[in-house]
């Protein structure tokens, strides 16, 4: 996967760098080494600003997360905003603003945890903001214009050239880059220009304005130029790179950074050379409480049952098991059975379903499986009690048959495809899916009712605990619903970044969800707000479990536990809720 670093802020030996799929890279030692934060987004981010501790960043789809530690954890505060937000400046005082695509104004007071719509500029495509030496908010608008806000209304000046997507601000001088490789200065707040070419008609993406005269530009194709005459005379050093250029800063000393697609770049003596710097998210290891437990295989469903015991099942019919926590695993094989997608067991009864011809069961642990009838297409699998299961094959939910040999199709409300079930206590059950459809059994399947959810969403997971229920599903953004009457009436607690597609709850009344692109969240609240915790996958994780002070977490080729210790917060956890109407 291809990183592209689209914003770089820095202070002193500080040095945060925001980027595509939620990536935030963090140095404490100016970029000797690096380390990966959490983050609870997957959007793509594209601007950071910095005041103090307080550190906020914007992106892809209306997306805010904000740091008040100088970056190590940090929180979804999106507002709802849908556009693309390119643009974001913080005062010291707290106030911030963040700009976008049709004109988007965002408003903070409080160093960006909380953000309300700001006065508009039209349908104008803002792709920067900045702040001038009064303290005023600046944003540019790709169309050629430059607007100052005062109080609540912008003023608003035009920029000489073409595209301007570039804009910084220091002392009295307001800088823009173009289209066309020029930079335009203004020392009287966009009233008046004065233009200079950097010699490179490559279009400019990030402008960096310093003290004593020194101008950094940087944008298409690896361009990068240098000026220490306030833009009116530019040098090209070489970096050896055709590659996209988003971002530069500089200590105001010999240190210079350009960041973009692929490797960054840094110079210590002014600008003069610049050498490949292997800045990737990859490099430096998450700190957290989950660890990596080896294991051979391609597998996509997980149960756990008591202390220590873990089941997998995935391609080729493939089982796996543990009794010791991990540390020893038996496996068979089922032919014919195909790619098992979900597992559930009690005691030495194990039921498997999945996109193979025959569902499976095993009575012994899973050493001998024998076929179980059924169609094709089985996405989730669950019991309770001896002999008492439900599957959805085919987004349709089933019942295991008295003898165990046979999954019987049962006669649901016409709601959209179904994709998991959860069966209750006595004779309760409640699938999930799509666009929100929930149906619910109080007499084992026998009959069924639709229930409304209040939500739209393609929910995923489901899983509870007595009458308490909670379910999960989405795409960019996931709805965590939650039922306390066994699924009768529903209520939407929070909303989280990502694509969920499992939820499940331990002893001690911690919630977990995974789900997308190695998201993996953590609730101590009943499910209000979440934390993201490291869990070191940027690929699917496709189911969380627990029992007893243990909990794992399944993704591709990757398999996790967590020990059950809160004084091992993670380093990196951030708040990513925004609790629900």
């Amino acid at each position: 996967m291809t990183i592209r670093h689209r914003a770089l802020w820095g202070r002193g030996h500080l040095l945060v760098i925001v980027g595509s799929e939620g990536h935030v890279l963090r140095s404490e030692d100016r970029g000797q080494r690096w380390r990966r934060m959490q983050t609870p987004v997957r959007q793509d981010l594209s601007a950071l600003a910095g005041a103090g501790p307080a550190l906020i960043a914007a992106g892809q789809s209306g997306t805010l997360v904000s740091s008040i530690d100088e970056g190590q954890r940090w929180s979804d505060v999106s507002c709802g905003a849908e556009a693309d937000l390119r643009g974001v400046a913080l005062r010291d005082d707290g106030e911030a603003i963040a700009v976008g695509l049709g004109g988007t104004v965002l408003r903070s007071r409080d160093h960006g945890r909380t953000w309300e719509a700001g006065p508009r500029l039209d349908d104008l495509c803002l792709e920067a903001a900045a702040m001038d030496a009064e303290g005023r908010f600046l944003a540019l608008a790709l169309e050629g214009e430059l607007a100052t806000l005062q109080g609540a209304t912008w003023a608003r000046h035009k920029v000489p050239g073409r595209s301007p997507r570039a804009l910084c601000a220091r002392g009295g001088i307001v800088a823009v880059g173009d289209g066309d490789g020029h930079v335009h200065t203004s020392r009287d707040g966009g009233a008046s220009w004065e233009s200079r070419s950097t010699g490179s008609g490559r279009s400019i993406q990030a402008l960096w304005l310093g003290s004593a005269g020194r101008m950094i530009a940087a944008g298409d194709s690896g361009f990068l130029a240098v000026s220490d005459d306030e833009g009116r005379t530019w040098a090209r050093p070489s970096m050896k790179s055709d590659q996209q250029r988003y971002a530069v800063w500089s200590d105001d000393q010999a240190s210079i950074w350009c960041v973009g697609t692929g490797p960054a770049f840094r110079s210590i003596d002014g600008g003069k050379t610049f050498a490949k710097v292997p800045v990737q998210a990859g490099d430096a290891p998450l700190e957290g409480p989950w660890e990596k437990v080896p294991l051979r295989g391609k597998f996509r469903g997980l149960w756990v049952e008591g202390s220590g015991r873990v089941v997998l099942v995935g391609d080729g019919g493939s089982a796996a098991w543990t009794r010791d926590g991990g540390q020893t695993w038996e496996r068979s094989a089922e032919e014919g059975a195909g790619s098992l997608i979900a597992v559930w067991g009690r005691g030495e009864e194990i039921l498997a379903v999945g996109e193979g011809v025959a569902q499976i069961r095993s009575r012994d642990g899973g050493h001998r499986w024998i076929d179980v009838t059924g169609t094709p297409g089985g996405s989730s699998v669950h019991g309770q009690g001896a002999g008492r299961a439900f599957a959805v094959l085919d987004g349709r939910v089933c019942r295991l048959s008295a003898d165990g040999y046979r999954w019987i199709a049962l006669e649901t409300p016409p709601e959209p495809r179904l994709g998991a079930v959860w069966a209750g206590p006595e004779q309760l059950a409640v699938a999930v899916g799509r666009g929100g459809a929930i149906v619910r059994t109080a007499d084992d399947g026998a009959t069924w009712e639709a229930v409304e959810s209040g939500s739209t969403r393609d929910l995923s997971a489901i899983w509870g605990r007595g009458d308490e229920l909670f379910a999960v599903g989405g795409m960019t953004l996931s709805d965590v619903l939650r039922s306390r009457d066994g699924g009768a009436t529903w209520e939407v607690l929070a909303q989280v970044s990502g694509s969920l597609r499992s939820v499940w709850g331990d002893e001690a009344g911690t919630l977990w969800a995974c789900g997308l692109d190695g998201v993996l969240l953590r609730s101590t609240d009943g499910g209000w707000t979440w934390r993201g915790e490291a869990s070191g996958a940027w690929s699917t994780l496709f189911e969380v479990r627990g029992s007893g002070a243990e909990m794992w977490a399944l993704g591709e080729n990757l398999l996790l536990r967590r020990r059950h210790d809160d004084a091992h917060l993670p380093g990196g956890a951030a708040e990513s809720a925004v609790r629900g109407a």
